[in-house]
């Protein structure tokens, strides 16, 4: 031994984002089976599944387990990674919708304070959102979906994307995008 202390990899995150029905699910499923197909170790994690929570907790109850916290994402992602990290992983997959990324590149890094985060914006056109969700989407609240994810995509269109990389969807395969993307960040080669 030489004295020096092993240094861990800095965590990486590639934060798919996008309006509802662009298909971040289904592309992170695709990232995940090419990523294990190459050996690459990662986790994954759906950014609604950390707040799908009644009541939600105010700032008191939140404070009151980590002072300072203002979102009960922040606080269950931090828990999470905390496993995924004692295991090893140093590359989360997450996605989520994200309209405002500056924001929420915040509470990711508040709680994984050593990640480089890597946005990736899903897009397609108002066509293509309405065929999927008419899909996907079913009873009273499907006309109302429908109409918050065309506003959605509109709003992550007039945002400013520095940083940002944007891959549009119309007519694509998810197997090809999660090839794309995969290649242009570099973690297929990690394996």
């Amino acid at each position: 031994m030489n004295g020096t202390a092993a240094v861990e990899p800095q965590v990486e995150i590639l934060l798919i984002t996008g309006p509802a029905g662009v298909g971040k699910s289904t592309l992170c499923w695709e990232l995940g089976g090419l990523l294990a197909e190459a050996g690459v170790a990662h986790a994954a994690i759906e950014s609604d599944e950390l707040d799908r929570v009644f009541p939600k907790p105010d700032a008191a109850a939140l404070s009151a387990l980590a002072p300072g916290a203002r979102d009960v994402s922040q606080l269950n992602l931090a828990a999470l990674w905390t496993t995924y990290r004692a295991l090893g992983h140093s590359r989360l997959i997450m996605s989520g919708v994200m309209i405002h990324v500056a924001f929420d590149k915040r509470w990711i890094l508040a709680a994984i304070p050593d990640a480089r985060i890597t946005v990736v914006r899903l897009r397609a056109g108002d066509d293509s959102l309405r065929q999927r969700l008419d899909r996907r989407e079913a009873g009273a609240g499907r006309d109302a979906q429908i109409e918050r994810s065309l506003k959605q995509s509109k709003r992550l269109a007039d945002e400013d994307i520095a940083d940002v990389l944007v891959v549009e969807t119309d007519g694509r395969a998810p197997q090809e995008l999660a090839r794309e993307i995969l290649d242009r960040i570099g973690w297929a080669r990690a394996a």
